[in-house]
């Protein structure tokens, strides 16, 4: 099979633990991509978890038709679910972009995992 002609497709996983939450985004985030965050949105909503992780590194792009997706997602998280969260591994044009059109805040921006974690963990009571 020729690799050069495998068209990447948009995925998540999403991982829970105790009150945590680890949604890893894979792949082109695009007009393609509509169905799985929709399903990943859903998801969230029937989630019991107070700290809510998303993670880009594995996103090989962010269309601006996804943007709407990622606000209405992140909204449910601080607005309905009164949840805390943190998004890791953004490039820096994408973050670039998202932040100039509101889709993102920079104070929940952090560069990894691992920080995210140390940083929600100190809301835990």
């Amino acid at each position: 099979m020729d690799e050069g002609n495998v068209v990447e497709q948009f995925k998540y996983l999403l991982a829970e633990q105790k009150e945590f939450c680890l949604i890893s985004f894979i792949g082109p985030m695009d007009n393609h991509a509509a169905m799985a965050l929709d399903e990943c949105y859903k998801k969230i909503k029937e989630s019991n978890c107070k700290y809510f992780i998303f993670n880009f590194r594995d996103v090989a792009l962010i269309h601006n038709t996804s943007h709407r997706h990622l606000v209405q997602m992140q909204h449910t998280i601080r607005k309905e679910k009164k949840s805390f969260l943190r998004l890791c591994g953004i490039h820096p044009k994408w973050k670039s972009d998202l932040m100039a059109d509101g889709s993102i805040r920079a104070d929940e921006m952090v560069d990894n995992i691992r920080i995210a974690l140390n940083e929600l963990s100190r809301f835990l009571k």
